[in-house]
């Protein structure tokens, strides 16, 4: 059971670690402790995230916010469409197995490239906050500069 506490954000380790793993090695833990221990790694995982965006530099945090806001708004038009478009489809077809073989591999690579947008906005996002927290950001322009040795 040791894996469990590698569920847990590093910062969260690097307090608890030990602690943690003396309590799981002198420990059965049962099916819904495990549930129990998996949901509280995501807490800390989603904590730690809020404290990230929460001591941003406010540039930085404010064009990630906008980055965020933009992307959730073409998120958004997405899942209007594709709600309405869904709706659509599915009251002008019986059965979604009876669509042709071209339309299921639309509908498919539509899916597959939504999710792939979804996973990869929130690996940026996650990406940025973690560059941000640890090194200077220099822009392409050369026009902004976060220099984390003067604060």
């Amino acid at each position: 059971m040791k894996w469990l506490i590698h569920l847990y954000p590093k910062k969260w380790r690097k307090r608890y670690e030990e602690e943690f793993l003396y309590i799981l090695e002198n420990r059965n833990l049962s099916f819904k402790e495990v549930v129990d221990v998996f949901i509280n790694a995501m807490d800390a995982r989603f904590l730690n995230i809020v404290e990230g965006v929460i001591h941003l530099d406010k540039k930085i945090r404010d064009m990630t916010l906008d980055s965020v806001l933009s992307r959730l708004l073409i998120i958004g038009s997405i899942i209007f469409i594709g709600t309405f478009g869904g709706y659509w489809i599915g009251a002008n077809t019986a059965l979604l197995l009876e669509l042709s073989p071209k339309a299921l591999l639309l509908v498919g690579v539509g899916l597959g490239l939504f999710i792939g947008y979804v996973i990869g906005v929130a690996r940026g996002i996650l990406r940025v906050i973690n560059v941000t927290q640890k090194e200077d950001i220099f822009l392409p322009t050369g026009k902004l500069k976060f220099d984390k040795s003067n604060s």
